[in-house]
């Protein structure tokens, strides 16, 4: 699977796959350094122990995965209550965290096996083996509207939300934080001070052979549009990610977008204390419905 920047960023930022629940059918914080694991080892990162501001205020992929779980447990008893066996999708994102690839790819080993591409998903029920029946629908989902879209606080997903965040609109991440993280993210890329790491990655790229004005540039080179990497593939990642670490590019844009973020958050820190209250709040709720420590 591949994804372009600017597909692949706004997922990994907004928490796009999160967002879609159950599925239709069936101040600057040092973060703990990441586990290894099999797909995108942390030690193989130059992003490891790197934490934005807005860490704080968003949901970590772990995080939407406890509270996408919780809510499929909940959305599962309701539609048990209601006389209907419901599989929701279990399905699981590439275990690669957001920071590894929010400034490009900037993990050796990933570049190595993968590429530019995601590595593929673990293997999960997808929801799809038994389609719903129209009532069944209508019980997980609610009546579908005008537009033939469905309500998001209708069915027994609307029930689970509300469970879990006290109101279907308060599910999930808070708007605020959602926009400061895409809005900074923009914001950084026509900054100065990582304008000049960008020409410096260039230069390091061309030395070895590539040409390229930034790293969004090779990431969404047609050359690399195939379902899988071929070796031109690896190798121009794998010197994306030599020429980030010789030029210290990583640190330089992450400095600058910690700058803007924590500049924006001080202007008005209480929405952004009442956000952060609201995600401690789901995320104890969603433990405590898996029976899990929160």
């Amino acid at each position: 699977m591949r994804k372009t920047t600017t597909t692949a960023v706004t997922a990994l930022l907004t928490g796009a796959l999160f967002l879609t629940g159950c599925g239709g059918d069936s101040e600057e914080k040092a973060g703990p350094r990441q586990p290894d694991s099999s797909i995108a080892p942390a030690s193989s990162s130059l992003t490891t122990d790197l934490a934005l501001p807005v860490e704080a205020y968003i949901f970590s992929e772990a995080e939407i995965a406890r509270l996408t779980r919780a809510m499929s447990s909940l959305a599962v008893d309701c539609m048990k209550e209601a006389g209907f066996t419901y599989r929701p999708d279990s399905s699981q994102a590439p275990d690669i965290g957001v920071m590894d690839r929010r400034y490009g790819i900037a993990n050796s080993h990933t570049a190595q096996t993968y590429g530019y591409h995601f590595p593929d998903p673990p293997t999960g029920q997808d929801g799809t083996a038994d389609p719903l029946s129209e009532a069944a629908r209508v019980t997980l989902a609610g009546k579908p509207l005008a537009d033939g879209s469905f309500d998001p606080g209708g069915g027994c997903i609307g029930k689970a939300k509300k469970r879990l965040a006290g109101s279907v609109d308060g599910f999930g991440p808070d708007e605020v934080a959602r926009t400061l993280n895409l809005s900074s993210y923009a914001r950084s890329q026509k900054d100065p001070r990582v304008l000049a790491a960008f020409r410096d990655w260039s230069s390091c790229m061309k030395a070895k052979g590539y040409r390229y004005d930034s790293p969004m540039d090779a990431i969404d080179d047609p050359a690399f549009a195939g379902k899988k990497a071929d070796q031109k593939e690896i190798s121009t990642a794998r010197a994306d990610v030599e020429c980030k670490k010789k030029t210290g590019l990583i640190r330089a844009w992450f400095d600058v977008e910690t700058e803007l973020q924590r500049t924006e958050i001080e202007k008005d820190p209480e929405p952004f204390a009442r956000i952060e209250r609201h995600k401690t709040d789901q995320l104890k709720r969603a433990a405590a419905e898996l029976g899990e420590s929160g």
